[in-house]
């Protein structure tokens, strides 16, 4: 008996086109994220949705914007949910900008 899309629900494989960052960004948005005093959970939570939302940002759109959007809620989420003090977070931001920007010329 074969198994067909009822059955088993469809799962992204490396040959489907899904929204993705270039490998090397998360090895950078991981070394951005070591330079906050936060850790846990929490934190790993909103690195993994920044990294989807960079990921999701068409190159149709202007990137620059859609980097902006992404970049300001994660800031927002970490003084929110994580109390990061504004000169930590003024620097993590710059960090954050010259990932998005070498992003953008790398495409």
């Amino acid at each position: 008996m074969t198994t067909g899309p009822a059955e088993v629900p469809a799962h992204p494989t490396t040959t489907e086109d899904v929204p993705a960052t270039p490998g090397w960004v998360e090895g950078s948005v991981e070394a951005a994220f070591a330079t906050l005093p936060c850790r846990g959970p929490g934190v790993t939570i909103l690195r993994n949705a920044y990294l989807d939302c960079l990921a999701g940002v068409g190159r149709t759109e202007d990137l620059d914007a859609g980097h902006d959007r992404c970049r300001q809620a994660l800031l927002t989420a970490l003084v929110a949910k994580e109390g990061v003090r504004p000169d930590l977070l003024r620097a993590f931001e710059t960090k954050l900008e010259a990932l998005e920007a070498e992003i953008s010329a790398r495409i």
